[in-house]
């Protein structure tokens, strides 16, 4: 039998991979159908910068891995590009997150709206060097896609951060506990 607390954490990383899956999807899939006229919000960088803050740095490099691998199921982009993108974007969140000590809704979205332009700025590179067919530059596009991205950096903030708190062991009181037991039918 495992501890609760082991069972609660394979909970939390099942329901943040479902919650990056339905991320994904939204910008991938249902966005393109019902606003084309404006470039998709990168939800999945959103996420990322998310785990990069609120966790601790071993266990957001390695789940960002596993999530980068499963990003690429959703776009066309190489492996090879993905884990370097997120290496490269975890370095970015690193220098702001050990000079920053806030953790207020604001400064995220400027950090999701900065890191889509580090990102955007960064794919454009690496696709240079490791790619035989160059990816295309749309200034316009990546900014309006910055722009998009710092906008709905505050409601997924409030749906991750939530998740986040609901599932933080370490400061589980007993009336959280009770509140887990009545959800699950345990006694």
């Amino acid at each position: 039998m495992i501890s609760q607390k082991t069972f609660l954490k394979i909970l939390k990383y099942l329901l943040f991979t479902f919650t990056f899956f339905i991320c994904c999807s939204f910008q991938t899939s249902f966005w393109s159908v019902l606003i084309d006229f404006l470039p998709a919000p990168q939800l999945w960088l959103i996420f990322i910068i998310f785990i990069f803050l609120k966790w601790s740095s071993y266990t957001a490099i390695f789940y960002s891995y596993f999530l980068g691998y499963c990003l690429t199921l959703f776009t066309m982009m190489p492996l090879k590009l993905s884990w370097l993108a997120i290496l490269s974007i975890y370095g970015f969140v690193w220098i702001f997150k050990t000079r920053i000590q806030s953790t207020s809704l604001f400064l995220f979205s400027i950090l999701c709206g900065a890191g889509s332009l580090f990102y955007s700025t960064l794919y454009i590179i690496l696709s240079y060097f490791l790619e035989l067919k160059m990816t295309d530059t749309f200034f316009l596009d990546r900014f309006l896609q910055a722009g998009m991205t710092f906008l709905f950096s505050s409601i997924l903030y409030f749906i991750l951060n939530h998740l986040h708190k609901y599932f933080d062991t370490t400061k589980w009181s007993s009336e959280q506990r009770h509140q887990f037991h009545s959800d699950f039918g345990e006694s």
